[in-house]
C-alpha cells in the first residue's frame, strides 16, 4: 500500500508541474500588446506642431463684431407700434372706468389711435438689414482703403429701410435694365442676402452675396457697368457660388473714390421729365 501511494503522489507532481509552467509563461505574451499601445501613443503625441501659415490665415478670418450703434439700425415700427397700443389699451381702460385716469382717456385715445396706425404701417413697410460679416484685417483697413461709395454701400443695406422693395434696387436696375430693350425680366432679379468685409491681395474689398438663378454669361456681360456704378476706385470682380454669385468690389489701391465730401441732396426737377437738380 505504502508503495502504491508513492506511485500516486508521483503522478499527481507530474500532472501538476505543467500547469504551472503555463501560468508563469503567460504574462510574456501579454507583455507585447502593451508595448505596441505605448509605441502609438509615443507616435501621437510627437505629431502635435501645426505650421505657422495655418494660424496666420485664421488670424485674418477672425471675425470683428459691430458694436456701431446707429438709430437707422432701430426698426421704428417696433418703437411706435407698442407705445400706440398701449396708450389705446389704457385709454379704453380708463373711458371705462377700470383703470385709474378717466380724466386723460380722451387724450390717450387721440395719441394712441394714430402712433398705433403709423407703427403698424411702417412695420409692414420695412425692409431689414442684411448680416454684414467683418474679418478684423478688413476692419484695420477701412480708413485707410475705403471708398466712399463702398462705404455708402455698407450702411445702406445694414440698416432698416422703408418703402423699398429690396436692397439695391436702383442700382440693379440700372445694370440690369429690368423689362427694358437689351435687359433682363423683372422675375429674374437678384436678391441681396448679405455682405462680408474681407481683405482680397491685401486690398479692402466689400463682397455683395447675391441668391439668383440667372445664367453667369448674363452676370459677366454686366461686369464693366458693376465697375462703373460702385466705381472709382474700386474694381469689380464676379464669382459664381452656389445658389447665386458673389460680387467683390476691390479697392484698386488709388484712392480715387476717397474725397470725403458729403454729397448735398437732390433738389426735385423744375419740369416733369428733367433730371432732378443737384445743389452747389
Amino acid at each position: 500500500r505504502e508503495a502504491h501511494n508513492t506511485v500516486n503522489m508521483l503522478a499527481q507532481k507530474r500532472a501538476v508541474a505543467p500547469t504551472t509552467t503555463r501560468v508563469l509563461s503567460t504574462p510574456a505574451f501579454t507583455s507585447r500588446p502593451i508595448s505596441r499601445r505605448c509605441a502609438v501613443v509615443r507616435a501621437s503625441t510627437e505629431t502635435k506642431p501645426a505650421p505657422s501659415s495655418t494660424s496666420a490665415s485664421a488670424a485674418s478670418a477672425e471675425l470683428v463684431p459691430d458694436t456701431e450703434f446707429s438709430i437707422t439700425k432701430v426698426s421704428y415700427g417696433s418703437i411706435l407700434t407698442p407705445i400706440g397700443v398701449g396708450l389705446l389699451t389704457y385709454g379704453f381702460g380708463a373711458f371705462f372706468q377700470l383703470l385709474p385716469g378717466a380724466d386723460l382717456s380722451s387724450l390717450m385715445l387721440i395719441y394712441g389711435f394714430p402712433i398705433s396706425v403709423l407703427g403698424f404701417a411702417l412695420s409692414y413697410a420695412q425692409l431689414k438689414p442684411v448680416p454684414c460679416k467683418t474679418t478684423k484685417a478688413a476692419f484695420e483697413l477701412r480708413e485707410s482703403q475705403m471708398t466712399d461709395i463702398q462705404k455708402q454701400v455698407r450702411e445702406d443695406v445694414t440698416r432698416y429701410r422703408y418703402g423699398d422693395e429690396q436692397h439695391l434696387d436702383e442700382a440693379l436696375d440700372k445694370i440690369f435694365r429690368f423689362n427694358k430693350p437689351n435687359g433682363v425680366p423683372r422675375k429674374l432679379c437678384p436678391i441681396l442676402r448679405g455682405v462680408r468685409e474681407e481683405v482680397v491681395d491685401g486690398m479692402y474689398t466689400l463682397v455683395l452675396e447675391f441668391q439668383s438663378a440667372m445664367d453667369m454669361a448674363k452676370w459677366e456681360e454686366r461686369q464693366p457697368k458693376f465697375q462703373s456704378f460702385f466705381g472709382p476706385g474700386v474694381v469689380a470682380k464676379l464669382t459664381q457660388v452656389e445658389g447665386g454669385v458673389d460680387v467683390a468690389l476691390i479697392a484698386d489701391g488709388t484712392g480715387a473714390g476717397r474725397g470725403g465730401a458729403e454729397k448735398k441732396d437732390a433738389l426735385p426737377p423744375l419740369l416733369p421729365g428733367l433730371k432732378p437738380r443737384q445743389q452747389k
